[in-house]
């Protein structure tokens, strides 16, 4: 069949009969529009999949080339929602939901290419493993691309993942080496280990990372896969425990959970992890011992992030067994008043005044200079009509419900402000309530679309101070800054810290703090917490 130009091909029509016409056609797709692009290859997929009379084999080197062009479609619109703040936008959101529907229609015509290889003769009866690698592929990547804009999907994707496995266990190719330049390091995999790496990202809690930190997770999986077996019949969990970390029951639409020893039964399979633990318990003494990220051949997504609290976290997901969280209860308080960022957090604790450099005195508005002159004072209508320039706000949200100092909290339909793990926070239960600092340590957009973020809170009451960098080499300006100070808790053994805007705590660095009407250094000591916008440390 002669190759037609992909904006003017007939409806409902195939436009290639096979993969050297479907080479052409893709060839031709009109790359300085990317979302046009992506439509045309849906449409034509989406008739390739319905089609009964096209050639197997024929089908599936279609397929594997339209792979590699989706691919490049996909990554092109990234940007679109990956790492974007909550909830996106009606034409991003739009962009996204033609992603995933390719991701869907990609598993549908694998599955098409599957049950051609089981049932006929002939060439594509060799490609069992490879077509079912694909497949658990796609079913990784839908439940991925869920997790970049914080969706819930289907449960029944887990079913159809462990079915998958299953079926390819009992048919003896789960571990067959098949070719995937996209995927397997060293451009080969299995489907034991595309199952296995589709698990373990999933076991990453993916709804309290961040882009970057999702990223590092799946580069990391990508180099150290073949690190991990997925056992039928596993040894005794290693000594000192009394339970396996990871395991996943092929028969229940959930991803892996630690699996106590006894508690075996036919449908589970546990992952082996003791070599991938022994990989990153070594890149965990080194980085703290200061060795530096790209020296111990750590992805190069690790310069992007805190790699040895990464690496910290992971290991305890994966290695060490995620700890059972104590149930939630779901307290009185029905509402809670939530605020934003540094500069926003600060007018309101500082009781609503404009953040001022405090070693200098600003010359007075004639308002204000008329207002002291006649009242001896400035007058608070003054001070508000002054302060309504900044246009700050706080926002009140649905309490879902509260476990040990971490709040769920559902956004109502009229806030304003976009939502990102990591941010920084100030909630408080009541309209005259204090605020205390936290920050958003979960996101996920439930399948109605209402939004549901967890507040993990930082102890003790906020105090507003001015900060800057100590050292004048690392100050982008002179200027002070807005920043907060939490007192120790000694009953507690919580220590004193310090909450200043993100980039600027590097332990070891000079931090000035404008506090008591003096400025004084600060060293930091420890960073508890690199968030999106803010640092938290001792000192």
């Amino acid at each position: 069949m002669a190759t037609q130009p992909p904006n003017s091909r007939p409806t409902g029509s195939i436009p290639f009969g096979d993969a050297r016409a479907c080479k052409e056609w893709l060839n031709a797709l009109p790359l300085t529009n990317i979302p046009q692009a992506q439509s045309l290859v849906l449409d034509a997929l989406k008739v390739l999949n319905r089609a009964d009379d096209f050639e197997a084999i024929e089908r599936l080197k279609c397929i594997e080339l339209m792979r590699d062009k989706i691919s490049f479609l996909q990554g092109e619109q990234r940007s679109r929602y990956f790492g974007k703040t909550m909830p996106l936008s009606p034409n991003d959101s739009a962009a996204w939901g033609t992603g995933r529907a390719l991701l869907e229609e990609m598993e549908n015509g694998y599955r098409k290419c599957l049950e051609q290889a089981m049932n006929e003769s002939g060439e594509i009866s060799r490609h069992v493993a490879l077509v079912t690698q694909r497949i658990v592929r796609y079913l990784g990547t839908q439940m991925l691309f869920h997790a970049v804009a914080y969706r819930r999907f289907d449960p029944a994707v887990w079913l159809r993942l462990h079915q998958l496995y299953a079926e390819a266990e009992r048919r003896g190719v789960a571990e067959e080496r098949v070719k995937d330049s996209l995927e397997g390091e060293e451009g080969v995999s299995s489907v034991a280990e595309a199952y296995s790496h589709v698990v373990m990202m999933q076991a990453a809690y993916l709804s309290e990372m961040t882009a970057p930190q999702m990223d590092f997770a799946e580069a990391l999986l990508r180099l150290w896969i073949r690190k991990v077996r997925l056992l039928k019949e596993p040894p005794p969990p290693a000594e000192g425990t009394t339970a396996w970390p990871l395991a996943v029951d092929l028969t229940k639409p959930i991803g892996a959970r630690p699996l106590s020893h006894g508690a075996q039964q036919a449908s589970h399979r546990v992952f082996d992890v003791e070599q991938i633990s022994k990989s990153i318990r070594r890149r965990v003494r080194a980085l703290q011992n200061d060795e530096e990220p790209a020296s111990l051949g750590l992805p190069a997504e690790a310069s992007a992030l805190d790699a040895l609290h990464q690496m910290q976290r992971l290991h305890k997901l994966w290695c060490e067994g995620a700890p059972p969280r104590p149930p939630a209860k779901v307290p009185n308080e029905t509402t809670a008043g939530l605020t934003f960022g540094v500069n926003e957090i600060h007018f309101f604790l500082s009781s609503g005044k404009i953040f001022e450099q405090p070693d200098k005195t600003r010359e007075l508005t004639r308002q204000e200079k008329n207002d002291i002159a006649m009242f001896g004072r400035v007058r608070e209508s003054t001070q508000s009509m002054m302060s309504s320039e900044f246009n700050f706000t706080v926002e009140n949200w649905g309490v879902v419900d509260e476990m040990l100092g971490a709040w769920r909290l559902l956004r109502p339909a009229t806030a304003s402000k976009g939502v990102a793990i990591g941010r920084l926070v100030a909630m408080r239960l009541g309209d005259g309530a204090p605020f205390f600092l936290g920050m958003v340590s979960a996101l996920v957009q439930e399948t109605d679309g209402r939004i549901v973020i967890t507040v993990t809170l930082f102890p003790g009451r906020p105090e507003p101070i001015a900060v800057r960098a100590g050292d004048a080499r690392n100050r982008q300006t002179a200027q002070w800054v807005q920043g907060f100070r939490l007192p120790a808790i000694p009953k507690l053994n919580i220590p004193e810290s310090l909450v200043v805007p993100g980039g600027m705590a590097l332990r070891g660095r000079g931090i000035e703090i404008w506090i008591e009407e003096a400025a004084k250094e600060a060293t930091v000591y420890d960073v508890l917490e690199h968030g999106t916008d803010f640092d938290r440390f001792t000192f």
